[in-house]
């Protein structure tokens, strides 16, 4: 490495002999180089004249000069073919589909943009024969032309485009979607292009309508519902199905030849009303709609030759005319409570019961202090708040069991002080106690017990006396103060104010359908008292189905 300090250049001999250095330019790296904007805040600093006079652009070459509108910018870079400008104006007409669609209006500014849309909308994933080679591009078209067909006009345009609708069968038609095909390398890119397609089908359907007998997206969307298990694209593939069968007047058209099998399907659609806090609200306005559109030029028969749709029909259509409506009946509002007042506790009795012989018998079968704990359990029960004296205790059982003592007999009565302390043995939770009376006089008491009404057995007294003690209000009391809430009729004119649902409306129409033909009328025979406590449910259904009602006699 030179020092470049030290480094001295060759010399070399001018022309009169002399020797002439030569000098090499060296550049020295600045130690701390000034970034631009400071160089040029340095520069202005110290020239006082730009520092103190405002610099204009007056004359500058292109001031004021806007140059081509947006529009011819965009014609101009799709016709350039060059791929970083078409790249970055399809992503540029991405956005403003997005966010303000209103401005690409195909029959007006941007109509040249009908021909690189679809050219760019085929791709050789799925046409071999096709232009585009990139998916991505193919993604961008589809988008776009799905958030524009969204105005009305842009999807009249649209609607009359021989490519776009030739593009759209290829991509329903394609075997990886309707195989469901995992390992090809674009799937999830073509199952995102089948959603934006189905989107563009269903907004262009409209205006292809009615379809005629092998009509090709009319067939294209049947052989997808067969197989397709997506949600959403069912939904869609429906929608699009009702609006080409919209005004089918004439036998031959499409919708006569559609498969038994999906007409079923659909049907079945319906016994998703049977819980009403699903999210399935857009898949049975739908298959309502859908089975509407079949009907009307006079396929009932078709539809109803199937027992099972005829049940499906019968349970699920008057439960769809109240389908979410939050309408108050005597048998939605919650019933009145029975109000008890606490129980007030009952006088205990003053001495024990009198024991039967059977009870006797099994006492006097226990030895001592077995039999006097036995007898104290049967005949007494624990309680917080009762008490008996000792004498008393004492007594009853001497009473009970002194004819059954005599001298040398082994059923000998336990002295006084043993039988009280075997007391709390008997029971655990009571206490001997001494109270001073206001006389002056004590009374010895045992707290924690009360005699019986009715005596129990052994078992039974054993089993009450080691569990904790029951409070007065556990025990049988007085309900004279108990009372029932008065019962308040229904506000039925509530009802008037429910407005109707999307669905509530379809089934009306579609039950209204069903009736104009005798087999619908045979349908619902019986089933009149359902459409009448419908419509007394909610009221705004009667308009719907008053002329349904008017042809069912019971």
């Amino acid at each position: 490495m030179y020092n470049i300090k030290s480094y001295t250049p060759p010399s070399h001999e001018s022309r009169n002999g002399s020797e002439m250095p030569i000098v090499t330019p060296v550049r020295v790296m600045p130690l701390e180089p000034v970034a631009s904007r400071d160089q040029e805040m340095r520069f202005l600093d110290s020239n006082r004249q730009l520092k103190n006079d405002v610099y204009n652009y007056y004359n500058v070459s292109g001031t004021n000069y806007k140059g081509p509108p947006e529009v011819e910018r965009i014609q101009l870079a799709f016709e350039s073919g060059i791929d970083e400008e078409i790249d970055y104006y399809l992503g540029h007409l991405v956005f403003i589909s997005k966010d303000n669609p209103e401005l690409l209006k195909f029959k007006s500014g941007f109509a040249f943009l009908i021909e690189p849309l679809s050219r760019f909308f085929d791709c050789k994933a799925f046409d071999p024969q096709a232009e585009n080679g990139d998916i991505n591009r193919s993604l961008d078209a589809a988008l776009i032309i799905r958030n524009t067909v969204q105005d009305i006009d842009n999807s009249q345009v649209i609607s009359m485009n021989f490519k776009i609708k030739e593009v759209l069968m290829k991509i329903v038609n394609h075997p990886v979607i309707l195989d469901n095909c995992f390992t090809s390398e674009s799937y999830e890119q073509l199952k995102e292009l089948l959603r934006y397609s189905m989107d563009i089908i269903e907004a262009i359907s409209s205006y292809l309508a009615p379809a005629p007998l092998e009509d090709p997206m009319f067939l294209s969307l049947t052989n997808l519902l067969q197989t397709v298990q997506d949600r959403s694209v069912i939904i869609t593939a429906l929608r699009s199905l009702s609006r080409l069968m919209y005004n089918t007047r004439k036998e031959g058209d499409a919708a006569d030849h559609l498969d038994d099998e999906l007409v079923d399907r659909v049907v079945s659609y319906l016994a998703f009303a049977v819980n009403e806090d699903n999210d399935n609200d857009e898949l049975l306005i739908t298959a309502l709609d859908f089975l509407y559109q079949f009907i009307l030029p006079g396929r009932s028969a078709k539809l109803l030759k199937n027992p099972t749709n005829c049940f499906v029909l019968q349970t699920f259509l008057p439960r769809l005319l109240t389908y979410k409506q939050k309408y108050k009946t005597e048998f939605t509002q919650e019933m009145p409570m029975l109000k008890l007042a606490k129980r007030s506790k009952e006088e205990s009795p003053a001495n024990p019961p009198t024991l039967p012989e059977n009870l006797i018998a099994s006492l006097n079968n226990l030895p001592e202090p077995n039999r006097a704990t036995a007898w104290m359990r049967c005949s007494y029960r624990a309680t917080e708040e009762g008490d008996v004296t000792q004498i008393s205790l004492w007594r009853s059982y001497e009473a009970q069991f002194q004819k059954y003592s005599s001298a040398g007999s082994n059923l000998r009565l336990l002295p006084a002080v043993d039988f009280i302390k075997n007391v709390q043995h008997a029971f655990p939770n009571s206490n001997a106690m001494v109270l001073t009376l206001p006389d002056g006089t004590r009374k010895f008491i045992i707290k924690g017990i009360e005699p019986r009404a009715v005596p129990v057995d052994i078992d039974q007294g054993k089993v009450e006396a080691l569990t904790d003690r029951a409070t007065a209000s556990d025990r049988g009391g007085s309900t004279k103060n108990n009372m029932q809430e008065p019962y308040h009729p229904v506000p039925y004119s509530f009802n008037d104010s429910l407005a109707l649902t999307e669905i509530n409306t379809s089934a009306s129409l579609l039950i209204t359908e069903l009736l104009a033909t005798k087999k619908g009328q045979e349908l619902f025979v019986g089933h009149k008292e359902k459409l009448l406590d419908s419509v007394l449910k909610v009221p705004k259904l009667l308009p719907y189905i008053h002329e349904a009602l008017q042809k069912l006699n019971y």
